[in-house]
C-alpha cells in the first residue's frame, strides 16, 4: 500500500466561527470501498465560508475539529477492500464528504494534502485536464444532478451518450447558468436530450450556448422572466433549476406560466449568506436572518398560489441514490473521456498549498463570475517547457 512518505496537513476547523489553522493530519489508510488521494487541486464553494460562519444553523451535526471541503482532484495513493475500477496513479476528480451528516470525519475532507474517498464519488479524468480545471467540477456536478434527475427535484430523464434519440421538444429552464451548478446543469439537460433556456449575464451567453443552451436571457433584464416564456414558447417546461442567489420569484412565475408539471428545484436562498462574518454576527444576523425567514415564506406562499411545487437541493444526497451515486462512474468519467462534457466555468486559481485557503475563501465572497476559486497544491503546476509553449488553460488570478 503507497501511504504518503511524511504526516500530511490539513486546514483544520476547530470551532464554528474560527479561523482555519494547517496542522498536521493523521495517516489514514483507505477502508472497504474507499480510496487516498493525494490532493493536486482543491475548489472553493460559498457553502465552505457559511459551514465555517453559520455552522451551528446550516450543519449542526458536525462533530470538530473539521475539515471542510468538497472539491479535489489529484492522484490516487492507495485502494481499499471492494474497490474495483481505480488504481495507485490514477488522475482523479472526487467529490469530498467529510461534513456531510452520513460521514462527518475530517479525513473525508477536501482541504488537505491526503484525503480519503468514496469510490463512487470518484471519476478518472483525461490526461489533457490539468487538476485545477477537474477541481472545478465535483460539487456542482454533485448538486445538478441531484436537482435534475433525483425524483424529490425534478425527476428528469437521465443523460444518454446520444441526446438526440431522447429529444422530445421539452425545455429545461437553468437561472444562474454562468455558477458552477448552472454550467453543470446546462450540460447534463443537454445531455438528456433536453432545450436548455439559460439566464445569466449577457456577457456569459456565448459560455452558456458553447455548454449546450439553446437560448439565453440576461437576467438582469427587469422583463427576464416574460422573455424566458417567451424563449420557451410553445414547448413543455420540464423542469426549473433555480442556482442564482434571489432568483426564486421569478422562477415559479416562469413555473406558473407555461405547460409541464411546474416544478422548481432551489440550489439557492433568498438572500446571500456568504459575507456573515466570523466574529460580532448578532448585528448581520438581525439583518440578515429575518429577510431569509421571510423570503422563504414569501416563495412558499406564492409557489402555492401558482401551483408550482419547489424543492431546496441538498448536492450529496445524490450519493445516496442507487442510480445517482453511479453518475461519477457511468456518465462523467466517459464523458470528459470524449470530450461530451467541459469542466466548467473555468478555475480562477488564487493561490498555491493550505495557506491560500482562507483568501480564496474571502476572494469567493466577494463574487466571481463564470469561474470557480481554486487553490492549486504543491506539485499540481508545472512551469512550461519554453517561452513558446501555450498558457495554461485556466486563469491565474492577479495580485490584489
Amino acid at each position: 500500500m503507497h501511504m504518503p512518505p511524511t504526516n500530511p496537513r490539513a486546514a483544520w476547523l476547530h470551532a464554528a466561527r474560527q479561523p482555519l489553522r494547517v496542522d498536521q493530519a493523521p495517516r489514514t489508510a483507505p477502508g472497504r470501498g474507499e480510496v487516498l488521494v493525494r490532493n493536486r487541486a482543491v475548489a472553493i464553494n460559498p457553502f465552505d465560508g457559511i459551514v465555517q460562519s453559520l455552522g451551528g444553523l446550516v450543519t449542526p451535526w458536525l462533530r470538530y475539529p473539521a475539515v471542510l471541503g468538497s472539491d479535489l482532484a489529484g492522484e490516487v495513493l492507495a485502494v481499499g477492500p471492494g474497490v474495483r475500477r481505480l488504481v495507485p496513479g490514477d488522475r482523479v476528480l472526487g467529490l469530498a464528504l467529510g461534513v456531510e451528516k452520513a460521514a462527518n470525519r475530517p479525513v473525508e475532507g477536501a482541504f488537505q494534502e491526503c484525503v480519503i474517498l468514496r469510490e463512487a464519488c470518484v471519476a478518472r479524468i483525461p490526461p489533457d485536464l490539468s487538476f485545477e480545471q477537474a477541481a472545478v467540477l465535483p460539487l456542482a456536478f454533485a448538486t445538478a444532478a441531484c436537482g435534475l434527475f433525483l425524483s424529490e427535484h425534478l425527476g428528469l430523464r437521465r443523460p444518454s451518450p446520444d441526446p438526440a434519440s431522447l429529444a422530445r421538444g421539452e425545455s429545461v429552464l437553468v437561472w444562474g447558468a454562468a455558477t458552477s451548478v448552472g454550467s453543470c446543469a446546462v450540460q447534463l439537460a443537454a445531455a438528456a436530450g433536453y432545450r436548455v433556456i439559460a439566464t445569466c449575464s449577457a456577457h456569459n451567453f456565448e459560455h452558456a450556448r458553447s455548454l449546450g443552451a439553446t437560448a439565453c436571457v440576461d437576467y438582469h433584464d427587469p422583463a427576464a422572466a416574460a422573455r424566458v416564456v417567451e424563449a420557451i414558447g410553445g414547448s413543455a417546461l420540464a423542469g426549473v433549476l433555480c442556482v442564482a442567489v434571489g432568483a426564486g420569484d421569478a422562477c415559479i412565475d416562469v413555473a406558473g406560466r407555461c405547460a409541464g408539471p411546474r416544478r422548481v428545484a432551489m440550489a439557492s436562498t433568498p438572500v446571500s449568506l456568504v459575507d456573515a462574518p466570523l466574529e460580532a454576527q448578532f448585528r448581520w444576523k438581525l439583518g440578515r436572518l429575518p429577510r431569509l425567514a421571510l423570503g422563504f415564506a414569501r416563495l412558499a406562499l406564492r409557489a402555492r398560489l401558482r401551483g408550482v411545487r419547489t424543492s431546496s437541493i441538498w448536492g450529496t444526497s445524490v450519493i445516496h441514490d442507487p442510480r445517482g451515486a453511479r453518475l461519477f462512474e457511468d456518465f462523467l468519467e466517459p464523458a470528459l473521456a470524449s470530450g461530451r462534457f467541459q469542466a466548467a466555468p473555468r478555475p480562477l486559481v488564487t493561490g498555491m498549498g493550505l495557506d491560500a485557503i482562507p483568501e480564496a475563501m474571502r476572494r469567493l465572497a466577494r463574487g466571481v463570475s463564470a469561474s470557480k476559486v481554486v487553490v492549486s497544491l504543491p506539485g499540481s503546476v508545472s512551469a512550461p517547457d519554453s517561452p513558446q509553449d501555450p498558457a495554461p488553460e485556466y486563469t491565474r488570478a492577479s495580485a490584489p
